[in-house]
């Protein structure tokens, strides 16, 4: 790879990419990875970046990794399932899901985000068949219409949804829905007394308390499984971050959600 460092331009919540190429960077160097994400490393020494800045965030890394992981881990048995399924894969920030899962070239892939986070992926990655990026806000009207419909779908939101307003997150999934009749939906999401806790410190988050309301939101949409974010306590190096994600109310704090998209067991 070329390792000349580049200007990175990001703004607002595009920098919080940053925080999880790092997680996923610090990942890949440890004895047994949970993620190994072989590019992360070389993609982060390309990026102009503030370290002290990430280095101060990596006490969350394992919150980063641990979902980073299930997901991978549902995506590909997903695209083992359904080889012709269509990828939106969506706030894909910096993320190198398609390369290290390497999907087959029946898969379409989509790798959705704001036009600055695109251009930087462009710079920073090769091209890949069967791979497009697509530069826009998610929540911008008329994108979806222009990819390809039908046939099943995975829509991937790894650290988004909880971004948006919740009217946007139910129109963006009921023109899903519209367009691909089977599928599956996956987006981790925070409880209300977590929300509550990042409004002290200046953010306004999304939260969901009740994983069923998606199900009252548009019929299309059924629950599959809800998990904490902190799935697996053993995978936690550290005793005091191991002991902190024992206590149940900060373990389920955040939440791992799949839905079945349409009637069809997809």
């Amino acid at each position: 790879m070329d390792l000349r460092t580049m200007k990175a331009q990001l703004k607002g919540v595009e920098r919080t990419l940053l925080y999880t190429l790092y997680f996923r960077a610090l990942d890949a160097r440890s004895a047994h990875p949970i993620v190994g994400d072989a590019w992360a490393e070389d993609v982060l020494a390309r990026v102009e970046h503030s370290p002290w800045k990430i280095r101060m965030a990596a006490g969350d890394r394992f919150l980063g990794i641990l979902r980073a992981r299930k997901i991978d881990d549902w995506t590909r048995a997903h695209l083992a399932a359904y080889p012709d399924t269509t990828v939106l894969h969506l706030g894909c920030g910096l993320d190198s899901r398609v390369f290290r899962l390497d999907p087959p070239p029946t898969v379409r892939w989509y790798d959705v985000d704001y036009p600055d986070v695109i251009a930087l992926r462009r710079e920073l990655y090769p091209e890949r068949a069967g791979t497009e990026t697509v530069p826009t806000s998610v929540t911008a009207p008329g994108w979806l219409e222009r990819l390809p419909a039908g046939g099943p779908v995975l829509v991937v939101a790894e650290g988004l949804f909880m971004y948006l307003r919740e009217g946007d997150i139910r129109r963006l999934l009921q023109q899903v829905a519209a367009r691909y009749p089977t599928g599956q939906v996956v987006f981790d999401t925070l409880s209300p007394w977590m929300a509550a806790t990042g409004r002290l410190f200046g953010f306004t988050l999304w939260p969901l308390a009740d994983p069923r309301r998606l199900e009252r939101w548009d019929a299309r949409l059924h629950l599959i499984e809800e998990i904490p974010t902190i799935w697996s306590v053993e995978h936690v190096t550290g005793p005091l971050f191991r002991l902190a994600y024992r206590i149940r109310a900060l373990r389920e704090g955040m939440h791992l959600l799949r839905y079945r998209l349409g009637n069809a067991d997809v």
